[in-house]
């Protein structure tokens, strides 16, 4: 679920969890879906309605990710590929709370996706080697069906 509520915060980077938190400054935070990337942390120049409001930074919301709260007022996540640790610091931590109330569905939503290619692939594992002994592949036999209606 994305919000229409934004939020003033400090948007962190620490590379590869090393090293010191380098702050790349101070913007307006919200969830809004991107397309193509759907679920997504944006941070805006300028507040809702702003005139030459603009996106300066956009992070798609994947399945796996994970945010922790580190204190009150401090969301953090680690990119799953890179190793790269972002933070959002926002001024309060009604800010904060608000803001993880519109991640929550959206990651919730996730985890129940998560998982679901390997779970398909193990279930074409699973027809291919039950195939010969139930006689043949019902996918198969279904798009002969299909495709022998239509004849």
């Amino acid at each position: 679920m994305a919000t229409d509520a934004s939020y003033a915060a400090q948007l962190l980077h620490r590379g590869d969890g090393d090293g010191e938190w380098c702050n790349l400054g101070a913007a307006y935070a919200a969830v809004k879906v991107l397309r193509p990337q759907g679920h997504s942390i944006i941070m805006y120049s300028g507040p809702d309605g702003h005139p030459h409001q603009r996106i300066i930074f956009a992070y798609p919301i994947l399945p796996g990710d994970a945010f922790e709260r580190l204190d009150g007022s401090t969301l953090s996540w680690t990119e799953s590929g890179s190793g790269n640790e972002f933070a959002l610091c926002f001024l309060d931590e009604a800010a904060c709370a608000a803001f993880c109330g519109a991640i929550s569905p959206v990651t919730a939503a996730l985890a129940a996706l998560d998982g679901v290619a390997e779970r398909l692939a193990g279930l074409r594992v699973a027809e291919a080697e039950g195939a010969a002994a139930a006689g043949g592949d019902i996918a198969g036999r279904l798009a002969q069906l299909s495709i022998g209606r239509r004849q």
